[in-house]
Protein backbone atom coordinates (compact mmCIF):
# COMPACT_ATOMS: atom_id res chain seq x y z
CA UNK A 1 0.00 0.00 0.00
CA UNK A 2 1.37 3.38 -1.39
CA UNK A 3 0.50 6.88 0.69
CA UNK A 4 -0.18 9.87 -1.65
CA UNK A 5 -0.57 13.60 -0.83
CA UNK A 6 -2.72 14.74 -3.59
CA UNK A 7 -1.44 18.36 -4.91
CA UNK A 8 -3.79 20.70 -5.96
CA UNK A 9 -2.82 20.64 -9.76
CA UNK A 10 -3.93 16.63 -9.31
CA UNK A 11 -6.93 17.61 -7.60
CA UNK A 12 -7.98 20.35 -10.36
CA UNK A 13 -7.15 18.01 -13.57
CA UNK A 14 -9.01 15.06 -11.48
CA UNK A 15 -11.87 17.45 -11.17
CA UNK A 16 -11.54 18.20 -14.52
CA UNK A 17 -11.73 14.83 -15.58
CA UNK A 18 -8.10 14.42 -17.21
CA UNK A 19 -7.35 11.13 -18.29
CA UNK A 20 -4.15 10.78 -16.27
CA UNK A 21 -5.51 11.99 -13.46
CA UNK A 22 -8.67 10.55 -12.97
CA UNK A 23 -6.85 6.76 -13.95
CA UNK A 24 -3.86 7.47 -11.30
CA UNK A 25 -5.99 8.44 -8.13
CA UNK A 26 -8.60 5.82 -9.25
CA UNK A 27 -6.30 3.14 -9.41
CA UNK A 28 -5.29 4.52 -6.14
CA UNK A 29 -8.60 4.32 -4.38
CA UNK A 30 -9.06 0.79 -6.04
CA UNK A 31 -5.63 -0.63 -4.76
CA UNK A 32 -6.76 0.59 -1.46
CA UNK A 33 -3.57 3.34 -0.93
CA UNK A 34 -3.83 6.02 1.22
CA UNK A 35 -4.87 9.17 -0.15
CA UNK A 36 -4.19 12.61 1.45
CA UNK A 37 -4.69 16.27 1.17
CA UNK A 38 -3.66 18.85 3.51
CA UNK A 39 -5.07 22.53 4.45
CA UNK A 40 -3.16 24.45 1.39
CA UNK A 41 -4.54 22.03 -0.98
CA UNK A 42 -8.02 22.10 0.00
CA UNK A 43 -8.04 25.85 0.32
CA UNK A 44 -6.42 26.25 -3.13
CA UNK A 45 -9.13 23.71 -4.44
CA UNK A 46 -12.26 24.94 -3.20
CA UNK A 47 -10.80 28.96 -4.29
CA UNK A 48 -11.78 27.51 -7.69
CA UNK A 49 -15.46 25.71 -7.01
CA UNK A 50 -18.84 27.12 -7.51
CA UNK A 51 -21.45 26.73 -4.68
CA UNK A 52 -23.02 24.29 -6.53
CA UNK A 53 -20.26 22.06 -6.89
CA UNK A 54 -18.79 21.97 -3.35
CA UNK A 55 -21.17 19.29 -1.68
CA UNK A 56 -19.99 17.21 -3.99
CA UNK A 57 -16.46 17.65 -3.50
CA UNK A 58 -16.80 17.92 0.22
CA UNK A 59 -18.12 14.70 0.04
CA UNK A 60 -15.10 13.18 -1.89
CA UNK A 61 -12.64 14.85 0.34
CA UNK A 62 -14.27 13.77 3.47
CA UNK A 63 -12.97 10.22 2.08
CA UNK A 64 -9.42 10.93 2.34
CA UNK A 65 -6.78 10.96 4.78
CA UNK A 66 -6.74 15.13 5.70
CA UNK A 67 -3.08 16.18 7.12
CA UNK A 68 -2.68 19.35 9.38
CA UNK A 69 0.10 21.28 8.60
CA UNK A 70 2.66 20.74 11.77
CA UNK A 71 4.75 23.11 13.46
CA UNK A 72 8.07 20.70 12.29
CA UNK A 73 6.30 20.60 8.53
CA UNK A 74 6.33 24.54 8.78
CA UNK A 75 9.72 24.93 9.84
CA UNK A 76 10.89 22.18 7.25
CA UNK A 77 8.99 24.61 4.75
CA UNK A 78 10.70 27.24 5.61
CA UNK A 79 14.24 26.15 5.83
CA UNK A 80 13.64 24.95 1.99
CA UNK A 81 12.49 27.97 0.63
CA UNK A 82 15.57 29.74 2.45
CA UNK A 83 17.60 27.53 1.03
CA UNK A 84 16.40 27.41 -2.41
CA UNK A 85 16.38 31.66 -2.41
CA UNK A 86 20.08 31.07 -1.41
CA UNK A 87 20.65 29.13 -4.67
CA UNK A 88 18.69 31.83 -6.93
CA UNK A 89 15.43 30.84 -6.81
CA UNK A 90 12.46 31.26 -4.89
CA UNK A 91 9.61 28.86 -4.46
CA UNK A 92 6.33 29.71 -3.04
CA UNK A 93 5.71 28.88 0.84
CA UNK A 94 2.50 26.77 0.01
CA UNK A 95 4.39 24.91 -2.45
CA UNK A 96 7.16 24.06 0.54
CA UNK A 97 4.02 23.81 3.17
CA UNK A 98 2.78 21.05 0.70
CA UNK A 99 6.26 19.55 0.27
CA UNK A 100 6.54 19.19 4.20
CA UNK A 101 3.59 17.49 4.91
CA UNK A 102 3.98 15.22 2.00
CA UNK A 103 7.70 14.64 3.89
CA UNK A 104 6.06 14.68 7.10
CA UNK A 105 3.63 11.86 5.98
CA UNK A 106 6.23 9.92 3.57
CA UNK A 107 3.73 10.04 0.92
CA UNK A 108 4.33 10.49 -2.53
CA UNK A 109 4.09 14.26 -3.86
CA UNK A 110 1.04 13.56 -6.66
CA UNK A 111 1.27 17.24 -8.97
CA UNK A 112 1.60 17.92 -12.33
CA UNK A 113 3.86 20.56 -11.49
CA UNK A 114 7.29 18.68 -10.41
CA UNK A 115 9.35 21.75 -11.40
CA UNK A 116 7.97 23.52 -7.76
CA UNK A 117 9.01 21.15 -5.85
CA UNK A 118 13.06 20.66 -6.50
CA UNK A 119 14.05 19.51 -3.20
CA UNK A 120 15.94 15.69 -3.32
CA UNK A 121 13.77 14.66 0.21
CA UNK A 122 10.12 14.53 -1.59
CA UNK A 123 9.06 11.42 -3.86
CA UNK A 124 7.01 12.60 -6.87
CA UNK A 125 4.75 11.20 -9.40
CA UNK A 126 3.84 13.62 -11.89
CA UNK A 127 0.52 13.64 -13.29
CA UNK A 128 0.42 14.51 -17.18
CA UNK A 129 -2.75 17.05 -17.91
Amino acid sequence: MSTYLLDTTALIDFSKNRPSARALILDAIDAADELGVCPINVAEFYAGLTPAERPSWDRFLADLSYWPISLSASAQAGIWRYDSERRGRTLSITDMLTAAVAHEQRAILVTSNVRDFPMEEIELLRVQN
